[in-house]
This record gives C-alpha cells, structure tokens and sequence, in this order.
C-alpha cells in the first residue's frame, strides 16, 4: 500500500478539531489485514487528523506488542522503553500531600465501609494510614453519605489524623460540590458525571448534536471547578473503560482513544477555568487495553503541552479469585 493511501477500515472516518489536534475514529486499533505487509512490519497510513487541512497529515502504525496482528498509532510516550525514567509532570497538591515526578510516589487505597457508619469508616482510615498509606478514597454516592463526610473528616482531624481524603463520586454533581467543602481531592468520572447512564445504544450524532452535548458537559462541570478553586481541592479524572458513555462510545468506539478523549473533554474545561490541580486515571479490566490507553493518553499530553501526573489503580468488582 502506497503512502497516503486509506484503507477500507478507513472509509467513513470521522474527525474532530480540538486545539488543532482531532481525534481519527478508527485510529485506535487497524489489523495488519487490513494493511499491506511491509518491510519492518511497519507503515505509514493517512488519517484524518485535521479536518481544515484534509490529508495533511500521517500516522505511523507498528505492532500494539510482539508479533501482535493489531497496529497502532506509533507515538511517544515515554523517554525510554529499556530504563525506567519517571515523565518530568507538575506538582497537585491533594491537601498536604504533593503529587507528581519531583516527590515519591503516593499510596493511596480505598475504604470498604459503608461511608454512612462514621465510626467504622474513621476506625479503617486510621488502620489504613498507620500502615503507611499517603491517601484514602471513599465511596460517595448520595446525600447522606456526603452529610458523615463532614463527620468522619472531623473526627479524623479530632485524632490527629490529617491523612488526605478523597471522594469518588458517579452520577452525581450536587454531591460532589457538597461534599468539596470537607474532603482534599475529588474523583469524577466523566463518563457518567453529566452524561446519563449508558445504554449502549450507537446514537449518530451531527456536529451540532455533540457541541450541544459539550456545552451541557460545561455547565454542569463547571461549579465544582470553581468551588475546587476556591477550596484548594485536588481533582482526578478518571475514565473507566466499563462506563463510557453512549456519546463517544458512539463517535469514538470502545476504545482506549475514546476512553482519552472523555477525560480530555473535562480536561479542557478546568483549563479553561485556569484549574490545574487534577491527575488523570485510564482504568480497564482488560491489561492490554489499560496500557494502551495509558500511552496514547501521554502520547497526546506530550502534543499538547500538557504535563498532568497520572494515577495508576486497577479495580475491579466479582468474586476473590476473580477480582484485582
């Protein structure tokens, strides 16, 4: 296949202009069948990647591992793949706790309590923090746990334990501003955060539908940007493989590409808002799709300008045996 040339996976190839960069739909992952093997086992292929300039621009594809039959985008996401050498980020301050390459790496881990039982919430985060941990998540999901947030910090503080806390919140926007006003960092998911819940339905959407999409996205957002602002909070955006929504799994596909581009809409936003104290997470059960989605999310960062830490966790729900 000759440079410049589009492949039949290609065909109907939808693009997006964001600060000069769009985001190819079928870019993510192309079978080497789809392709004609070359010297190297790698190519070249146009992808759509600014629709004012169409063709402007190429890709280069190689293996997603050894031996691997699917291709993906070749970009650079780290210094070095033969040394370890930690990604230069800024520094987020989650309370007293400082994030990113200049200090060590945090620990942070998740309570298991029903967040309503202060008593037996307190009791695990002060377990939690004598074993040496730097950060405790818990578990927000409505109004009356957001209420014991307030009680549970106090009494921590009461104990003399300053331990930051962090509230992970779905679904859930007036909570998350609540419960801002008493814990250190707040997680969103930006795939259920203003969208409705997914379906899984594939939904066609113009250009029009998807800026309406992205002007409701803000609006709902941006108060908690603010008052995370004016508290000195610390955010994480953390996509979730398992729960994007119907919107870009739609134009983007389940794919680490619109798993990135999910964050990136709440991205924009807080830097718009001259908010940068947030870290982004990419989640998946699946390894392989987790590391893939790590990469191309630095890949993009390092086009961009961009020097967000990043939060590495995976979780996951079932059974001991099953679970991670």
């Amino acid at each position: 296949m000759a440079t410049g040339a589009v492949p039949a996976s290609f065909t109907g190839l939808k693009s997006r202009d964001h600060q000069g960069i769009g985001f190819a739909k079928s870019s993510d992952f192309v079978r080497v069948s789809d392709l004609q093997r070359v010297k190297f086992r790698r190519t070249k292929i146009a992808v759509i990647r600014n629709s004012t300039n169409p063709g402007s621009d190429t890709v280069e594809l190689e293996p997603a591992s050894d031996g691997s039959p699917l291709l993906v985008p070749r970009q650079k996401y780290c210094e070095s793949i033969h040394k370890t050498i930690r990604r230069k980020t800024s520094t987020v301050m989650v309370g007293n706790v400082a994030l990113g390459s200049e200090h060590p790496i945090r620990i942070q881990t998740m309570t298991t309590t029903d967040t309503k039982d202060v008593a037996a919430t307190v009791e695990q985060v002060m377990r939690i923090a004598d074993q040496g941990a730097d950060i405790v998540r818990i578990t927000v999901q409505g109004k009356k746990e957001a209420d014991a947030c307030f009680e549970i910090k106090n009494s921590l503080v009461q104990k003399n334990y300053n331990i930051p806390l962090v509230a992970d919140i779905h679904f859930a926007p007036a909570v998350a501003l609540r419960v801002a006003e008493c814990f250190d960092k707040i997680r969103v998911n930006p795939g259920n955060f203003a969208d409705r819940r997914a379906q899984f339905e594939t939904l066609e959407y113009t250009e029009e539908d998807y800026q309406k999409e992205l002007e409701h996205i803000e609006k709902v957002f941006t108060p908690l940007v603010e008052k995370c602002k004016k508290y000195g909070r610390a955010m994480r955006i953390g996509t979730n493989h398992g729960s994007l929504s119907d919107r870009i799994m739609s134009y983007y596909g389940d794919s680490p590409r619109g798993m990135v581009e999910s964050a990136f809409e709440y991205a924009r936003i807080c830097r718009k808002l001259d908010f940068h104290n947030f870290v982004f997470s990419m989640k998946a059960s699946n390894p392989v799709v987790m590391v893939q989605a790590y990469r191309l999310l630095v890949a993009e960062m390092n086009v961009l300008g961009w020097d967000y830490p990043l939060h590495l966790g995976v979780t996951e729900a079932g059974e001991v045996k099953m679970d991670a």
